[in-house]
């Protein structure tokens, strides 16, 4: 189970390094003054929004100061977790650039030593691990639906960090009611079609919805793809056995759960949908590994 969210923050502060003495990061737009207030900040403070924005801007397009970036990355993670739990929603357009820094400016495998990247990673992993604890529900609407969040942030995880088995495998467990319920989520993705999907509702113009999308990254992360690792872990990983299994170990967990009548639901349409489940087996893993060009719209072929 995931341990206590006050605790992996002071873990990755620990394996970093005390605010460095002196300001070079240059700033995109001429005026450094977020990043002087940025770098006033003491464990436990929050970030203004507009600051790490601005900090964003000068990660993607001026060369990177690594002593300050190595002070300032808990308090981005901090804001991260924040947007992905849903307890401070301003700051989704701050992750939308915070995750194209860590992806396109190689931050985990050449600015970060390996200690400082498991620091990161476990925090991460925690962080999704917490929103899937919490997950409660199986009927949705919307694309402001809960579940979206934690599936994006698993899927762009995969971009990032070599490390989804662990994360996966953690999910997989079922150990707590919100990864069974997780777990029903995610498998509902994968042998409904798009407009039959009980668990979550057709889209409509005015609100979206539909299911979640299995193979979508967040922010603004184009010509991407999952990582070598990810990928071949998920092609032994994702099978119709282990599927099946993993949805009766949900099932089981629900008893006595608001949630198991709509589980039993899924679980009694699984041999109805046993082609579209084992096509999409197959094919989710060459999607990921497939690079997301904008405008090349990818999707299920059944």
């Amino acid at each position: 189970m995931a341990s206590d969210p006050q605790h992996w923050l002071k873990t990755l502060q620990s394996a970093f390094l005390a605010v460095p003495p002196e300001i070079t990061q240059a700033a995109f737009d001429g005026n450094s003054k977020h990043l002087h207030r940025l770098a006033r900040l003491r464990p436990g403070e929050r970030a203004e929004v507009s600051d790490l924005w601005e900090y964003t801007q000068d990660l993607l397009y001026t060369e990177i100061q690594d002593s300050l970036l190595e002070y300032l990355l808990p308090f981005c993670l901090q804001a991260w977790r924040d947007d992905l739990r849903g307890t401070h929603s301003e700051y989704g357009g701050f992750v939308e650039h915070f995750y194209p820094v860590l992806a396109n400016r190689h931050v985990f495998n050449q600015r970060l030593t390996p200690a400082r990247t498991a620091a990161v990673s476990e925090f991460m992993r925690e962080a999704i691990l917490e929103e899937i604890d919490d997950q409660r529900g199986l009927k949705y609407q919307g694309t402001a639906a809960r579940p979206y969040r934690w599936i994006t942030a698993l899927t762009t995880h995969g971009v990032l960090l070599e490390d989804v088995d662990r994360l996966w495998n953690a999910w997989w467990s079922v150990d707590t009611v919100g990864r069974a319920i997780a777990a029903v989520q995610y498998v509902s993705c994968l042998i409904y079609s798009q407009n039959e999907n009980p668990v979550f509702a057709p889209w409509t113009p005015d609100g979206g919805g539909g299911p979640p999308c299995l193979w979508e990254f967040g922010g603004h992360l184009y010509e991407h793809r999952w990582l070598d690792k990810n990928v071949h872990f998920l092609k032994q990983a994702l099978t119709v056995p282990g599927t099946c299994d993993l949805l009766n170990r949900a099932v089981e967990r629900l008893a006595g759960e608001p949630e198991y009548g709509p589980a039993i639901e899924v679980q009694e349409d699984i041999p109805l949908c046993a082609d579209t489940l084992a096509s999409r087996c197959d094919e989710l893993p060459r999607l990921l590994e497939t690079t997301q060009e904008p405008g090349k719209l990818l999707e299920w072929s059944t």
